[in-house]
């Protein structure tokens, strides 16, 4: 084996389903309605994840000064996203096109965080009057020219080649608004992904130091994502990321750098509020197969579903269900064998998980397969490459009535749109 095959010991199979929105789900009614690969996501565990940070900053005292924006981009599906209108939640959008299609699901809350872009694409988020974290002085200065209804900015404080004004010209961006008479609305400071609770605690001090120093009179302050979410574990309170500390840390500092109760914290939870809503069910096509070199558990799914395990070396925990859905489960025993989860196509390459998983004793070409926490940077990342289709998802009501929001692709669906006639262009 590879040196990786102890990672995922057998006795955690089966350890999590009876614990999870999954267990209560009907997956045989879901691959007997759609078939499988399919994404399901969980109405009630977004609500429940939302629930979990509110919580938090109430008890911290924050609750009139957090506003949360998830990132769109992360997940991508309306319908998905729809209850967070409800419950007060709103969208972090990077692109003229996400604020077209939300409009169209009622969605009216939103900041947005475009990246680079050109003046033109500044106009259309000025029209809208949406906060607008711009990424350089010069389109600063391009919206205080144009006399944007309000001003923000991005913030890069690891000084990395990701889109935003850099420390060093902090003072430059502060005389650009005096300049113009204007203040920031509010600013926001990316400092990187996938942070532990430490690594995000040691970046507030310096965010309030921005506020104190250069714009003491924005009105907000944008605390961004990079919150980090534990794959490997089972455990649902490890698995997220500890608000309760974080939103207390934030209080105690503020109050003593003085930053003014009016001033409102945003934050942009991406993986902590989606990851644990969406699972991939998948069929097992084969009996397992070994060979001399390691041995494989062959499904229906792909690499180009959900590319970002691969990309991110993540290791998501999985399960295995017989024919009717019901876990098969190897606890306390060894009586199985680690394998390489193999996706259906030929490319070398296409294993959907990175290294190898625990594949109990029973587990043939009648079964399935379940990953665990996709709802973030999987089926949004879907590559056309190999022409697989894109899978089904399904939503599961609170009410645990499931219904289909995407239709699986069809077999010519990721074929280039050829045309049957060349059409000439024309000026």
């Amino acid at each position: 084996m590879d040196g990786d095959t102890d990672t995922a010991a057998p006795v955690m199979i089966g350890n999590m389903l009876p614990q999870s929105w999954v267990s209560r789900v009907d997956l045989k009614l879901i691959a007997d309605s759609v078939g499988t690969p399919v994404f399901v996501y969980s109405e009630d565990q977004l609500l429940r994840n939302v629930g979990r940070i509110t919580s938090a900053a109430e008890a911290a005292g924050l609750a009139d000064r957090v506003e949360l924006f998830v990132p769109f981009f992360p997940n991508s599906n309306p319908h998905v996203l729809q209850p967070l209108q409800e419950a007060g939640v709103g969208l972090l959008l990077q692109v003229p096109g996400e604020y077209r299609i939300l409009r169209q699901f009622g969605f009216d809350k939103f900041i947005v965080s475009p990246g680079h872009v050109a003046d033109e694409e500044i106009d259309f988020w000025s029209a809208t009057g949406y906060p607008t974290f711009l990424g350089s002085l010069s389109e600063v200065e391009h919206a205080l020219r144009t006399n944007a209804p309000s001003i923000s900015a991005r913030i890069d404080s690891l000084d990395s080649g990701k889109p935003g004004i850099k420390y060093g010209e902090l003072g430059r961006l502060s005389d650009l608004l005096k300049e113009y008479d204007r203040d920031l609305e509010c600013f926001e400071v990316y400092c990187g992904s996938g942070n532990s609770l430490d690594e995000m605690s040691k970046i507030i001090e310096t965010m309030f130091e921005i506020f104190n120093t250069h714009f003491p009179t924005s009105r907000s302050i944008n605390f961004a994502g990079g919150h980090g979410f534990v794959y490997e574990s089972w455990d649902e309170t490890e698995k997220h990321f500890d608000w309760g500390r974080y939103f207390l840390t934030i209080r105690d500092i503020a109050d003593r750098m003085g930053v003014p109760e009016h001033v409102a914290f945003l934050f942009e939870p991406a993986r902590d509020v989606l990851a644990d809503t969406g699972v991939l069910l998948m069929g097992v096509k084969r009996d397992v197969i070994t060979n001399p070199v390691f041995s494989l558990v062959v499904t229906d799914g792909s690499r180009m579903l959900m590319p970002s395990a691969q990309l991110r070396d993540r290791r998501h925990n999985v399960a295995f269900l017989d024919a009717e859905m019901r876990e098969i489960c190897a606890r306390n025993t060894t009586d199985g064998v680690y394998a390489a989860v193999r996706g259906r196509t030929i490319l070398r390459h296409d294993y959907i998980l990175p290294g190898h998983y625990w594949v109990p004793t029973g587990v043939d070409a009648e079964s399935y397969m379940l990953v665990l926490d996709v709802g973030a940077y999987c089926a949004t990342q879907h590559m056309e490459f190999l022409n697989v289709p894109p899978a089904a998802e399904v939503l599961v009501n609170t009410d645990g009535s499931a219904h289909l929001i995407t239709s699986r692709g069809d077999d010519l669906d990721k074929w280039r749109n050829l045309l049957a006639v060349k059409k000439e262009l024309s000026k």
